[in-house]
């Protein structure tokens, strides 16, 4: 019986430590056909992901974000010309500044952009990113897609407030409350991934398996605790079943939530319910969901959002930036990329 009792300590370990949050998986990935997407930071922050490794990204939906470097590294020109004065941005020195940037080798070339496919959704009712931010982004879209491959599509006509908008849950259009998802009977996450990837198939309802909705460690990403950058340290990852069982090559997208709606706010209901799941399980798409939190220690991110400012340093919008690095290392992991 003595025995017995000293090897509780033990079994009671070894119990806790299989409860720890899995690691990111491996899966069997195309490598060409990478994308992204983001609503509001999440949106400017997917626009700073696609130019600053577009070598690697082949295309982006966008909803209410706007133009690359938009805010100069400054809060105050985030907050005005970024949001509610697009009149104050100036397109053309926005593009400059991406080609000089190229020049340095801190982000890709351009030249990678040129037959990319991007997708643009502004709602008409959007008080926080007005309408006209995002016709700035169309115009400096239109600057590098310049291939004949490259497809620019704009959804600037539904009279939906600044929301994640899709066809089957949320909020009434017109509202501005959490989870920020609003029912507009239009599927963006749908229309995005149609328009990136072409031959996609609508979802139905039932198509989601909730078991395919994985939380994974995103510590492991970052040189420092998660916080120190305002990440948080459990991500979510959508993997539908022939990808979990790696019986097919998937495509990858990478979708960020916007501010308010990180797992310390919504827990997974923006993974689960912004429309990306039902349509990655029927076409073969891993979604990764990476996880930003307000836990910053100088205070400076109290909404929990994507750093598309400055909060974490001056190098924010390149591929030196901190959170940039960490969800290039959460792409090369699912996609088996060798960094």
């Amino acid at each position: 019986a003595m025995h017995h009792t000293m090897t509780w300590p033990f079994l009671l370990l070894a119990v806790s430590c299989s409860a720890a949050t899995p690691k990111l998986g491996t899966y069997l990935v195309d490598t060409s056909t990478i994308s992204v997407s983001g609503l509001s930071s999440g949106g400017y922050f997917a626009v700073q992901f696609h130019i600053a490794f577009s070598g690697t990204i082949n295309g982006a939906g966008i909803i209410a974000g706007g133009p690359f470097y938009c805010a100069h590294g400054d809060v105050e020109t985030a907050l005005h010309a970024c949001m509610v004065s697009p009149d104050l941005i100036s397109v053309r020195a926005l593009v400059d500044i991406t080609d000089a940037t190229a020049a340095t080798g801190t982000i890709d070339n351009p030249k990678y952009l040129a037959d990319d496919r991007v997708y643009l959704f502004s709602g008409t009712l959007d008080s926080v990113v007005v309408p006209g931010v995002m016709q700035k982004l169309s115009e400096y879209y239109s600057a590098f897609l310049v291939g004949s491959g490259a497809s620019l599509m704009e959804e600037f006509n539904i009279p939906a407030e600044h929301s994640m908008v899709t066809d089957d849950f949320g909020n009434t259009c017109d509202d501005f409350a959490s989870p920020y998802i609003n029912n507009c009977s239009y599927a963006t996450a749908y229309r995005i991934l149609q328009h990136i990837y072409g031959d996609i198939a609508p979802a139905t309802s039932n198509d989601t398996i909730p078991q395919n909705m994985l939380e994974y460690d995103q510590s492991e990403f970052f040189l420092d605790v998660p916080e120190a950058i305002s990440m948080d340290s459990i991500g979510y990852v959508y993997v539908p079943t022939a990808c979990k069982n790696k019986t097919r090559v998937c495509h990858l997208h990478i979708a960020f939530h916007g501010c308010l709606q990180g797992r310390e706010y919504v827990g997974n209901e923006y993974a689960l319910n912004a429309g990306y799941v039902q349509v990655a399980e029927k076409n073969n798409i891993i979604v990764l969901f990476p996880q930003v939190t307000n836990k910053i220690p100088d205070g400076t991110n109290p909404k929990g959002c994507w750093d598309w400012w400055g909060y974490t340093g001056q190098d924010y919008s390149c591929k030196l930036g901190d959170q940039m690095i960490a969800v290039k290392k959460m792409l090369d992991r699912v996609a088996g990329i060798m960094a």
